[in-house]
């Protein structure tokens, strides 16, 4: 899980570092570089495929003034790397597009400042490609300019189609599912192995002790009252004259082996009528007619009760201020004690 959560990362990653243009280099060696950049607002957008050509630095370097160098009718063709500052972006891209070059790369001039900007300026008359990067690419970038046998490429913006949405959507689901289910399976694995009541949802099973307590029987045979059928509920194999049965407290028999493993392992109950097997044997299982309240015995309330012919409540109601009843003396009243039961 964690391992699909880290690859989806990764990819999730890339598909999102793919949105930045690139400048690549590729030596003679094959070996390859890649320096980010920023397309410029006023120039042609750059081809899907991209664009490939050899570095040459202009001259004057900054290319605010008509370039000395013209490597025109080369192949691939020859892309001009600029100096930032001095005048507009646009007025040194020109100067390259005049003196022939197929594409502009303008670096930053700021020691150690790598923020990339986006070139504006007019776009009249501007057919040539143009991309910024950063100061420490432009340092790189002088060092190859003019090596005919290092081609750099330029290549284009990643575009957010509706593909690419969908995919950054699906890798991004896939990473959180994997979080979760990750950390779902070890919350539970650490409960399970801790104990922890949330997960004990039914009664745990009996001890060994509690078990072996439980008084067992030798099989005589149907009919010689040593049990009340002829089959284990549990394997529904028919008992064997000779054979140990464990009589749990409802009077129902299985054989040892099958009894013992279903109480220690599963539940508490007899497989037949659910009966709790921690019950005695002198105890009557409980039944619907069976009362929530148990009354407390030998306990009494004294109850008047009146035999005034105008009283209707069986409790008798106070007299009225100012008057004697005569159903209130003790004569005219007598005393009875309900048990608790009675009462309900």
């Amino acid at each position: 899980m964690i391992s699909l959560a880290c690859l989806s990362l990764v990819l999730l990653t890339l598909l999102l570092d793919s949105g930045n243009a690139a400048v690549l280099l590729l030596t003679s060696n094959n070996e390859s570089r890649s320096f980010p950049d920023m397309e410029a607002g006023f120039a042609p957008h750059i081809p899907a495929g991209g664009v490939e050509g050899v570095l040459f630095a202009a001259d004057p370097l900054d290319a605010c003034s008509p370039l000395t160098n013209q490597p025109q009718g080369l192949q691939p063709a020859p892309f001009a790397l600029i100096a930032r500052g001095s005048c507009n972006f646009d007025v040194k891209v020109k100067n390259a597009q005049d003196a022939g070059f197929a594409a502009a790369i303008v670096f930053n001039t700021d020691d150690g400042i790598d923020e990339l900007v986006t070139m504006s300026g007019s776009s009249d008359g501007i057919n040539i490609y143009a991309v910024f990067v950063s100061w420490l690419s432009g340092e790189f970038l002088l060092g190859v300019v003019g090596d005919r046998d290092t081609t750099c490429t330029i290549q284009p913006a990643f575009e957010n189609t509706a593909w690419s949405i969908m995919a950054v959507s699906f890798i991004s689901l896939l990473a959180v599912s994997a979080v979760l289910t990750t950390f779902f399976f070890v919350r539970h694995h650490r409960l399970r192995n801790g104990g922890s009541p949330l997960l004990s949802r039914e009664p745990s099973g009996m001890s060994a002790t509690e078990v072996k307590s439980i008084p067992t029987l030798v099989f005589q045979g149907p009919g010689n009252g040593s049990g009340t059928t002829e089959t284990c509920a549990i394997c529904l194999e028919d008992y064997e004259i000779g054979e140990k049965l464990r009589l749990l407290p409802c009077n129902h028999e299985f054989h040892v082996v099958c009894i013992d493993q279903w109480l220690m392992t599963r539940r508490p109950f007899c497989p037949v009528c659910k009966r709790d097997a921690h019950t005695k044997f002198n105890e009557p299982a409980d039944s619907e007619t069976t009362p929530l309240l148990v009354a407390v015995v030998g306990h009494t309330l004294p109850i008047p009760v009146t035999s005034s012919a105008t009283q209707t409540s069986p409790i008798g109601s106070p007299p009225e201020l100012g008057t004697q009843s005569q159903s209130s003396t003790p004569e005219s009243s007598t005393y009875f004690s309900p048990q608790g039961a009675d009462l309900c």
